[in-house]
């Protein structure tokens, strides 16, 4: 009986660092695609320029 509750205390606790691991990879993930999508001050302000030349050009 112990041997079987032992092993199922061990097993749990490789799952447990199965979904520490993942957890990590899904953070540096999350990480890596919100710095991807900061739009600094700059490059919205260049945008909006190119819009609107776009809109005059098409005028």
């Amino acid at each position: 009986m112990i041997v079987i509750l032992s092993l199922i205390i061990i097993s749990l606790l490789f799952i447990m660092y199965v979904m520490y691991v993942r957890i990590k990879q899904l953070l540096k993930e999350v990480e890596e695609i919100s710095s991807r999508m900061e739009v600094t001050g700059t490059e919205l302000e260049q945008l909006t320029r190119s819009v609107e030349e776009y809109k005059m050009m098409k005028i």
